[in-house]
């Protein structure tokens, strides 16, 4: 087992600095002895942490949505009186939860895309790829790490905006517990779904291998497509759209299941295909065409 080291220039400006990430890996032929996964893991762990942007983007994911989230609480629990005299007026307490995900699935998208797409821009995927041959290995890596980190984070984040948004629920009475029935499926589903779209965006970072192309790839998918697919003539805008992500996580996050929509097991089912049907194809993709 040898290690290559790759320098990577970071920041912009006056304050921009380098920095070196070693990558660590095997120097032998292509078809020669696999790496060892867990050096590629910790390589892949270093380029991820050195980068200041990273922490700024899990910032940006978190403060918003919580923020967002307990704005929205606080409006609708202020004009509670004023908007239940209307017979048309439906709310769904436990889905209000996270109202503010918007920010979050956005950066976590994106966060999957430059664990790829940056080293394409930069030319640290050639130094990548020499230093480990075996490209599957060097995408199971960058699976596996971004994938818990956005599951660790994106669970954390789920619990940090279901407790407040529900106390400020339960001044008129529609608040609910963690106890209650579904209130644990859907935050653990909240914050999974963040972790399924940082492993699209590292699915479109390879596929596209461009960091606009890519973040513009889970921007359609996630808040373009829905809005298209339902302008679709009925019955075709229904049926096409619960096969959809966010639909899917609708019916999740739900108190009640949507008549029309997937059951939940199989909109759990098509929430976990999206990034195994994407990965695979990245990886099908990576090892067929030069870096």
């Amino acid at each position: 087992m040898s290690t290559a080291t790759a320098t990577e220039a970071m920041g912009a400006g006056s304050g921009a600095g380098r920095e070196t990430v070693t990558l660590t890996g095997s120097n032998t032929p292509l078809g020669g002895p696999p790496a060892r996964f867990l050096d590629l893991l910790a390589a892949e762990w270093i380029k991820f942490r050195s980068v200041r942007s990273t922490y700024w983007a899990l910032l940006f994911a978190a403060v918003p949505s919580i923020l967002v989230g307990i704005l929205i609480a606080q409006n609708v629990s202020s004009n509670w009186a004023n908007l239940i005299v209307h017979p048309d007026f439906k709310f769904d307490a436990l889905a209000s939860s996270f109202d503010g995900f918007e920010f979050s699935q956005l950066v976590m998208g994106v966060l999957g895309v430059l664990v790829i797409s940056a080293e394409y821009s930069s030319g640290l995927i050639r130094s990548t790829f020499a230093a480990t041959p075996q490209r599957r290995a060097v995408l199971a890596a960058k699976t596996v790490m971004i994938g818990v980190l956005a599951l660790l984070c994106g669970e954390i984040l789920s619990f940090s905006v279901f407790f407040p948004v529900q106390a400020i629920m339960h001044k008129v009475g529609v608040g609910v517990s963690l106890g209650s029935p579904g209130a644990l499926r859907a935050v653990l589903i909240a914050g999974f779904y963040l972790a399924v779209l940082a492993l699209i965006g590292l699915a479109f970072g390879v596929l596209l291998r461009h960091t606009a192309w890519a973040i513009c790839a889970v921007f359609g998918l996630v808040f373009i497509l829905p809005g298209v697919i339902s302008a679709f003539p009925a019955p075709w805008g229904d049926r096409i759209g619960k096969f959809l992500p966010t639909d899917c996580l609708g019916q999740l996050i739900s108190q009640q299941p949507h008549a029309n929509d997937l059951s939940r097991p199989w909109s759990f089912v098509m929430i976990v295909a999206y990034p195994v049907v994407l990965l695979a194809l990245a990886n099908y993709v990576l090892r067929r065409r030069d870096a």
